[in-house]
């Protein structure tokens, strides 16, 4: 799909997108995907929302505190990214829906909401709390790689046509209720990835910023894996 309609951001409605996940660590993949939806929507604002536990995983190794220092570090050059800490404040597990309530509570009807998520999560979404309710209060704006055409179970793909853009103008003139794929070309990097390289003593660079290095160098973080975070 062609996301050439994409650079007109700034004449439909203000949106909001917004990007969580455990980052842990945050890495070069996840900031790629980042930049490249705010540059796509002309965004002046791409919230980076750290979940305190992922609902289908175990605790995250390393601590709030580290993770949210990464993040700090890792988007300190960009302006347009910040940091939404309300799942970590929320001291329980993290649900999407929640989250985007919250956001529409807080924003009103007239600010798109955006929420990106990678195609992994989108194939599991049948298994999120309220999931089917996602896209009342937010688009899905699912990043997906260029030649991938995933299967989806029936219930899944009867989601998707029903709420499948025509393009992605769609969810610049409408608050919610649109489900877009964007074929990226993500850099091949996961948190796990990263994580198996620190305990076996290996190098990360160009993974991740530099200054989350120094910063994970310093900490000695990550020198026991656990590749369920």
């Amino acid at each position: 799909m062609s996301s050439d309609e994409g650079h007109e951001g700034h004449e439909g409605l203000n949106i909001v997108a917004i990007m969580g996940g455990t980052y842990s660590p945050i890495h070069n993949g996840h900031l790629r995907v980042a930049v490249e939806v705010a540059d796509l929507f002309a965004l002046n604002e791409l919230k980076l929302v750290p979940c305190l536990q992922p609902v289908h995983k175990s605790m995250p190794i390393v601590s709030t505190l580290h993770r949210l220092e990464m993040l700090k570090l890792a988007i300190k050059s960009d302006k347009r990214l910040t940091i939404d800490d309300r799942e970590i404040i929320r001291s329980k597990p993290s649900y999407s829906i929640d989250t985007l309530r919250e956001l529409r509570s807080e924003l009103g009807e007239s600010v798109s909401i955006v929420m990106v998520i990678g195609m992994d999560s989108f194939l599991s979404l049948c298994s999120w709390k309220d999931w089917q309710e996602l896209t009342l209060y937010a688009h899905v704006f699912v990043v997906s790689r260029p030649g991938w055409h995933p299967s989806f179970s029936d219930e899944l793909n009867n989601y998707y046509e029903k709420y499948r853009a025509s393009s992605i103008a769609e969810l610049q003139c409408a608050p919610s209720g649109r489900i877009w794929f964007e074929a990226l070309a993500p850099l091949d990097i996961s948190s796990s990835m990263i994580r198996r390289l620190i305990s076996s003593h290996r190098s990360i660079a160009y993974l991740v910023p530099d200054s989350v290095r120094n910063y994970i160098d310093e900490n000695k973080l990550y020198l026991q894996e656990n590749t369920t975070t």
